[in-house]
């Protein structure tokens, strides 16, 4: 992922393909990724829940969290909101941006 926290590349619409954070740097000293959630919502000046992706459950491999997501809508910008508590109770919130596009 880039310093923007953009996924590339796009997600193409009605695609179904796990989607991955590391949250590494956000941890702290000697904890874990203890549980993690993922809500879509729209990119825009007052975001809202999206129903544009259908999105499973959220698996931990190490400290990233995955999630298999399949439709979209073409041109839709979505941020993709994960919400992450570690073994020391800390929760935090990340937001990526994601487009629906065809690849190339």
């Amino acid at each position: 992922m880039s310093l923007a926290r953009r996924y590339s590349p796009c997600f193409a619409p009605g695609e179904s393909s796990l989607i991955g954070l590391d949250v590494s740097p956000r941890l702290p000293p000697g904890a874990a990724v203890a549980s993690g959630a993922l809500a879509i919502f729209t990119n825009t000046a007052n975001p809202a829940p999206s129903s544009d992706f259908t999105v499973g459950d959220v698996a931990i491999e190490g400290n990233v969290v995955y999630a298999r997501m399949s439709g979209g809508v073409a041109g839709n910008d979505s941020q993709l909101r994960w919400t992450v508590t570690d073994t020391g109770g800390n929760t935090f919130v990340v937001t990526t941006l994601m487009l629906c596009a065809l690849t190339s």
